[in-house]
C-alpha cells in the first residue's frame, strides 16, 4: 500500500468533500446568505455568560497628540479584557467622532505594537502601528489584547517556543471552547464600551486589522452589525491553503468550517456594508491565485447586492502590512 503524508490525506479528503455551501450561480442570493449565517452560528462553541459591560480606567497616559487610557473591561465572571483606548487631543465640547475597533495580529509586541507603545524604533514597526495612525487621524480607537499576547497575564511564560495561539486553543478545546469565539465575545464587549463613549458617534464605528487582526476584523464584522465599515488586511488566503501548508494557527476558525465554506464566502457576508480588502504583492503568506479568486467572489457578491461601490480592493506593493494611507480615505468616505 502506498504511504501518504498527512498533507496528502487532507488534500485528498478536501478535494472529495468540498465546502457544501458555496454560492451557485442562479441560487437565491439572500437565501444562501441567510443559510450560511445560520450555519456559522451552529458551528460556534459555547462562551461564558456576559456580565454588565462595565469598564475600569487603570491609567491615563498623555502623549503629544492623544491620551492613551489603559482599560479593564468586564466580559464574564471569569475574564476581563485589557484594552487601550486612544482619544485624540483637540476635540471640541460635545463633538463626536467615528470609533474604530482595531485588532492586532501575530506581531512581536501585540497590542503594544499597533498602538505605538513598543517597538517603534525597530524595522518597519512605525508602519505596523496602525492604531496609532488612526488616532492621529482623528479617530477614537479601542484596541484589545487578545488571548496569548501582551496584556494577558499569567500564562505567556509557560508557552516557551511553542505557538501562543495553538497552545491556548489546545487547552481551551478540552472544555469545548474555541478561542475565536472568546475573542468575538471580547470584541463585542469592547464595542459596547466604545459605543458608550461620549466622544463616539455609535452609528459610525469601524473595524480594522492586519494578519490575525484582519481575520478577526472579518469575523467581528460578520457577527456584529454595529460595525459599519471594515478594513481587513493580510488575510486574503484560504483556510484550505493554510491547512495544506500546516501553517494556520488554531484560533482563526470554528471547528468544521471547511465542510461548509471558506474565506471567499465569509467575506461575502459582510456586504452590503463597506469593506476594504488590503493585500501586498510582496506578502509571502498570500497565494496570488487564491487572493484573486477571493476578490472575484466577493466582488460578485457585492454586485448581487447592488453595492459594488462599497467594496474597495487595495492591492499594494508592500508585504504583510496594513497601509494606513490606503485605509484612511476609505474610512473617511464611509464613516
Amino acid at each position: 500500500m502506498q504511504q501518504h503524508s498527512f498533507i496528502d490525506f487532507l488534500d485528498a479528503y478536501g478535494a472529495a468533500h468540498p465546502p457544501e455551501m458555496r454560492y451557485c450561480e442562479g441560487e437565491g442570493f439572500a437565501g444562501w446568505r441567510a443559510g450560511l449565517r445560520a450555519k456559522l452560528e451552529e458551528l460556534r462553541g459555547p462562551v461564558p455568560e456576559r456580565v454588565e459591560p462595565t469598564v475600569e480606567i487603570v491609567e491615563a497616559i498623555e502623549e503629544p497628540d492623544h491620551t492613551r487610557y489603559v482599560l479593564e473591561i468586564a466580559v464574564s465572571a471569569y475574564s476581563t479584557l485589557p484594552a487601550y483606548l486612544l482619544v485624540p487631543h483637540g476635540m471640541q465640547p460635545g463633538e463626536k467622532r467615528p470609533g474604530l475597533l482595531v485588532s492586532h495580529g501575530h506581531c512581536t509586541y501585540g497590542v503594544d505594537g499597533i498602538c505605538g507603545v513598543a517597538g517603534m524604533d525597530e524595522g518597519d514597526n512605525q508602519q505596523r502601528a496602525y492604531a496609532l495612525s488612526a488616532v492621529r487621524s482623528g479617530y477614537i480607537v479601542i484596541a484589545p489584547a487578545w488571548w496569548g499576547w501582551q496584556g494577558r497575564k499569567g500564562h505567556l511564560e509557560r508557552v516557551g517556543a511553542r505557538d501562543k495561539c495553538n497552545v491556548a486553543q489546545f487547552a481551551a478545546s478540552m472544555y469545548g471552547l474555541n478561542v475565536l469565539d472568546l475573542h468575538i465575545q471580547d470584541a463585542r464587549a469592547a464595542i459596547d464600551i466604545l459605543a458608550a463613549r461620549p466622544e463616539v458617534d455609535a452609528k459610525r464605528m469601524g473595524c480594522m486589522g492586519n494578519s490575525y487582526g484582519g481575520r478577526t476584523a472579518m469575523w467581528f464584522t460578520i457577527f456584529d452589525e454595529r460595525i459599519a465599515a471594515c478594513v481587513a488586511s493580510g488575510c486574503m488566503n484560504t483556510f484550505r491553503e493554510r491547512s495544506l501548508k500546516l501553517s494556520s494557527c488554531g484560533i482563526q476558525f470554528p471547528h468544521g468550517l471547511l465542510r461548509y465554506a471558506d474565506v471567499h464566502e465569509l467575506f461575502c457576508l459582510i456586504g452590503p456594508r463597506p469593506l476594504q480588502l488590503q493585500a501586498g504583492k510582496q506578502d509571502p503568506l498570500i497565494t496570488p491565485a487564491d487572493r484573486d479568486e477571493i476578490e472575484r467572489t466577493v466582488r460578485g457578491a457585492y454586485q448581487q447586492l447592488g453595492s459594488e461601490e462599497n467594496l474597495d480592493y487595495a492591492l499594494h506593493e508592500e508585504g504583510h502590512l496594513l497601509i494606513w494611507d490606503l485605509a484612511e480615505p476609505f474610512l473617511r468616505r464611509h464613516l
